[in-house]
């Protein structure tokens, strides 16, 4: 019951917030404007989705990899979390350096910079959940004969899947996040811009437009929100009820 009533006065902060930004933004913002930085948001949306999958095509199998090792999974974590910890933007005139030179398409090659920083939760929770695989399941397996794809799909990927929808989770927010400095990078005179709702808000901010900041920010908060609700959190179910090692 408290529950209940907590969640129902929650929403109703929500809504009144909400109503409130629209007054806010519907003084100064026409609706078709309001189309086109939710259209921004999807443009983004479609970013992080790439981004969080090539991170996890490249990771997984590094972190399992680590993972089933111990003594050197206890080494790499440290490092790691420096990694995840040690500010991306100091690569950033790096990258936009060599966009310029090798005259690259700043709508794909900024990209990158969104999840630059993010990435390294996906690793260090997949080396986690690896190592909390018990080694008598491995033995099992190996006794059995389990490899290739039948030792993936029935004991390592249940066995790290909810390890891994953690640091999806973070890397997901986190590029939502690195958006505002990443779709748009600046060195020296040379500015680089790619189409998408994180550089819409940095452009407003540097103007120091509020109705348009707070329009920005609203839909890419309703975006996350919106991912959190239909995909991660569905994974978290999903990793509760099916994919786990009993």
């Amino acid at each position: 019951l408290y529950d209940m009533l907590w969640n129902g006065f929650l929403l109703l902060v929500a809504l009144f917030a909400l109503y409130e930004i629209a007054l806010f933004v519907h003084a100064e913002v026409t609706l078709g404007e309001v189309l086109h930085v939710v259209f921004l948001g999807f443009l983004t949306l479609i970013r992080v989705i790439v981004l969080i999958l090539l991170a996890s095509m490249v990771w997984v199998p590094i972190g399992v990899w680590i993972g089933l090792r111990p003594r050197l999974a206890h080494r790499a974590q440290p490092i790691i979390q420096f990694l995840a910890a040690f500010p991306a933007n100091l690569f950033f005139p790096i990258v936009v350096s060599a966009i310029v030179v090798l005259k690259l398409n700043p709508q794909i090659w900024l990209s990158p910079l969104m999840i630059l920083g993010t990435q390294w939760y996906i690793l260090f929770n997949v080396i986690a959940g690896t190592l909390a695989l018990p080694t008598d399941y491995q033995y099992v397996a190996g006794n059995f004969g389990v490899r290739n794809w039948l030792w993936w799909r029935r004991l390592i990927l249940p066995a790290i899947f909810p390890a891994y929808v953690t640091g999806a989770v973070t890397a997901s927010g986190g590029s939502w996040n690195a958006s505002i400095v990443a779709e748009i990078a600046k060195w020296g005179n040379t500015t680089l811009q790619a189409t998408g709702i994180g550089a819409y808000i940095a452009e407003m901010t540097a103007r120091g437009d509020f109705p348009r900041i707070a329009l920005g920010i609203t839909v890419l908060s309703l975006y996350v929100l919106l991912i959190n609700r239909l995909l991660w959190r569905r994974l978290y179910h999903l990793a509760e009820e099916r994919l786990r090692l009993d």
